[in-house]
């Protein structure tokens, strides 16, 4: 792009005064389709002898995707609890790490299964955050953004670290 007057070029709708270099090219009117290929034989209406389904005369449909996108405010809150549930996966694998070295002896008294199943509820615990984030964003895809929030919410509240608030026990 270049800043002149040359008047074979064609304005630009981006700025005020640039022109757009380029051939001058005559707009031929768009092809109007034939009557006939409008319609489809009865042939491809009623289908084969063999069964199959009707063919499509103008081939495969177009298929248009009109998702939404999000506005820059939603996004902007989407990124803010996003690092709330990385704080909540931070703080779960603190205190599972914790927790494991503290509740050996009660997982040694329960058994070997027990001892397993515990482990594995500790170690799983961390994973939650991410697996709500995540899955929220999956299940409310095409949804309205206020659904999206309202889910991401109540994973903010449900998922709270409740070992952050037992300091002094």
């Amino acid at each position: 792009m270049q800043k002149d007057n040359d008047s074979e070029g064609r304005e630009s709708r981006l700025a005020s005064g640039w022109t757009v270099e380029g051939a001058p090219s005559a707009k031929a009117p768009a092809p109007t389709p034939e009557p006939e290929a409008l319609e489809a034989p009865s042939s491809a209406l009623e289908g084969d002898a063999a069964g199959e389904a009707p063919a499509d005369a103008a081939g495969e449909a177009e298929i248009t995707d009109t998702r939404v996108q999000m506005s820059n405010a939603a996004l902007v809150v989407l990124g803010v609890f996003g690092g709330i549930y990385l704080m909540y996966t931070w703080v779960w694998f603190s205190w599972a790490e914790y927790y494991e070295s503290a509740n050996n002896l009660l997982a040694a008294s329960s058994g070997s299964l027990g001892g397993v199943l515990q482990q594995i509820v500790f170690w799983v615990a961390p994973l939650a955050p991410i697996g709500w984030f995540l899955c929220a964003l999956l299940l409310n895809r095409g949804a309205p953004t206020w659904r999206l929030a309202l889910w991401i919410v109540i994973g903010a509240v449900v998922l709270v670290p409740l070992p952050m608030f037992t300091w002094g026990a």
